[in-house]
């Protein structure tokens, strides 16, 4: 805002107030998240633009799951803490309830965990006081039978929800299948934004490198992938792998594979441009275990991903965005270690031009999931429930 005297004579300090006032004056949304990871911060500051967000989530411990402790600009971040319960099978997150029941506000977004105790009482709440709470999340994916327990909560959870918004189609497709009605149920794409991606241009074809980002962590099974570069390298081919990533298994992994000269291991990094800058030298981007929204950052670095084909068995479901042969590639998952070494065998006898258009769709795939961002379509789906 310019340093300028307003035709009324209102000062500059007089247009700041009104602005505070009006950020005051706007519906406030509670955001509720087990942790604040880096790719939600543009979600809230999305919701910012709208509401007057206070977000609830829990700090402790991030670092060393591989996560950087972010404190995103907004109206109150509350410290919550998470209290395992019954064998730690349920979860209760501090705060929340209490919150929502004094301030009553005007509508509580929040993370779908059914194991979760607080993201009940929350919803009973709001049923209760008449705030409305949209639920985000996963659905049943993962589960082509769900059983009678899971299913009978997923539908109690959307009957109480003002909306369940969904991660991708996939998840959408999984309550419908339950008997969640179709009309409270709403599909924003999820994805994250990168900061610095790298164009189609920039891309050979005949780089040397496999990027691995994400966590290290159960069930990363990196350990297969760098047998994998191991086997190829002793078969003549040019190839490296470069690591980005921390989490539990990091330290025990880096002096595990201490010399391996084919294995470059970067730590934990949150630097976008730096890694952008370590991407130029992949042709393929790989998380071989349960992948997530890793692949949409290797989409944004014009990396084709390669991931297994189960997509029930992957961490989260983003995954399904892969497309074999177009803007990724998909390995069996019961072909174990040799089936990704085929895999890695077949991007590299590819020619540069065939993976210079894989590396287009790659990209296009993730402008297309931003188009709008994710926390744009939030932000709509939350005013549009406001607006019911």
């Amino acid at each position: 805002m310019e340093n300028k005297i307003v035709s009324s004579g209102t000062s500059l300090y007089a247009q700041d107030h009104e602005a505070r006032s009006a950020v005051r004056d706007r519906p406030v949304v509670f955001y509720v998240q087990p942790l604040i990871a880096r790719y939600r911060v543009e979600v809230i500051e999305s919701l910012n633009r709208l509401f007057c967000v206070k977000v609830f989530a829990c700090s402790e411990g991030m670092e060393a799951n591989g996560f950087s402790r972010e404190r995103p600009d907004c109206e109150e971040f509350v410290e919550t803490r998470i209290a395992g319960l019954s064998s730690r099978r349920i979860r209760m997150q501090s705060r929340v309830l209490t919150r929502i029941v004094l301030e009553r506000p005007d509508a509580v977004l929040i993370f779908a965990d059914v194991r979760y105790l607080s993201l009940w009482l929350a919803l009973i709440a709001g049923r209760a006081i008449r705030v409305p709470v949209l639920i985000h999340g996963q659905g049943l994916y993962r589960h082509t039978h769900a059983g009678f327990v899971r299913t009978l909560c997923y539908r109690i959870a959307v009957a109480l929800a003002q909306r369940y918004v969904c991660y991708t189609e996939a998840s959408r497709r999984s309550l419908v299948r339950i008997g969640c009605p179709a009309r409270k149920l709403v599909v924003a794409n999820n994805s994250l934004q990168v900061s610095s991606t790298v164009e189609p241009s920039a891309k050979t074809g005949t780089e040397n490198g496999v990027l691995f980002i994400g966590r290290l962590r159960e069930n990363s099974q990196i350990e297969g992938l760098i047998e994998v570069i191991a086997q190829l390298h002793r078969e003549g081919c040019d190839i490296a792998l470069h690591v980005v990533g921390g989490g539990e298994h990091a330290a025990s992994l880096q002096r595990r594979y201490r010399d391996r000269s084919d294995v470059i291991w970067y730590g934990a990094l949150y630097d976008d441009d730096t890694i952008a800058a370590i991407s130029r030298r992949c042709r393929v981007g790989c998380y071989p275990g349960s992948a997530g929204l890793s692949v949409v950052h290797m989409f944004a670095l014009s990396l084709p991903p390669v991931v297994h084909n189960r997509l029930r068995q992957h961490m989260g479901p983003e995954p399904g965005y892969v497309e074999d042969g177009h803007t990724g590639f998909l390995f069996r998952r019961d072909g174990g270690v040799a089936a990704l070494a085929a895999t890695l065998r077949r991007a590299w006898a590819l020619p540069p031009d065939t993976m210079r258009e894989m590396a287009t769709a790659a990209h296009a795939a993730y402008c297309r999931l931003n188009t709008p961002t994710l926390g744009h379509q939030l932000a709509e789906i939350v005013e549009a429930s406001l607006r019911a």
